[in-house]
């Protein structure tokens, strides 16, 4: 699809080498924004996490978004600038390393969607590849965000359960919460949706299921979405 509609906002992605999925759209809902003034959405891509956190947070919210990619950072830069919130959120075209290193602002939210995958078959063109492959692992984009985040702050990732798993066990941040992302009934949990802190708290610990035993979208689901998918 060159374009994906929802409640409030529109997304042109034909220029962008990975396209709207469920991992963000469930990241964007789920993250929670309470009190958060000042967001980070590292590896923007077509500006979906940083368009949803602006649908759901405050009016007096920032959102820095930072995408690597010319072409999808214009890309998002126009669905920003088509958006209600175009004042709220601004796109940087830059590496998320480089941002991180050479910025002195910190950030009391920073979200990812980031590579997921070990290199393996060759994509059809090196965006899409940046965008797929991890370059860097995923520790690395933790301490990295870390750098930048406040002493009260949150960063939330979407990751593959297993590397999830992996990372908690070697970060020194604490894991506050973890949502287990099962794509339907009686099926093993394939995603996580995982919050860090720099502050001790009680590890909160639940699961999303997707669909039902007849295919149909869960109560649970459902809730969590309605604000932005239109189906709902």
């Amino acid at each position: 699809m060159s374009s994906f509609t929802f409640k409030q906002f529109h997304i042109n992605q034909q220029h962008c080498a990975m396209k709207v999925g469920t991992d963000s759209i469930l990241l964007g809902a789920w993250v929670d924004i309470a009190q958060v003034k000042n967001v980070l959405d590292m590896g923007s891509g077509t500006g979906l996490l940083a368009l949803m956190l602006a649908q759901r947070s405050s009016l007096d919210c920032l959102i820095s978004a930072v995408e690597l990619d010319p072409a999808a950072a214009q890309q998002a830069q126009g669905n920003i600038a088509h958006s209600p919130w175009q004042e709220r959120i601004n796109l940087i075209q830059a590496d998320v390393r480089d941002f991180l290193h050479t910025s002195s602002e910190t950030f009391d939210l920073i979200v990812a969607n980031p590579p997921y995958f070990d290199q393996g078959v060759e994509c059809k063109n090196e965006e899409r590849e940046l965008a797929r492959y991890a370059k860097q692992s995923h520790l690395d984009w933790l301490i990295w965000a870390a750098e930048r985040l406040s002493e009260t702050g949150k960063i939330s990732f979407v990751l593959p359960y297993e590397a999830a798993k992996t990372l908690e066990k070697r970060t020194a941040l604490y894991c506050i919460k973890q949502t287990e992302i099962i794509s339907k009934v009686g099926k093993s949990s394939q995603r996580m949706l995982i919050t860090f802190s720099k502050q001790p708290q009680n590890l909160l610990r639940d699961q999303i299921v997707i669909y039902d035993e007849e295919n149909h979208y869960t109560n649970e689901f459902i809730a969590l979405t309605k604000d932005f998918y239109l189906k709902f």
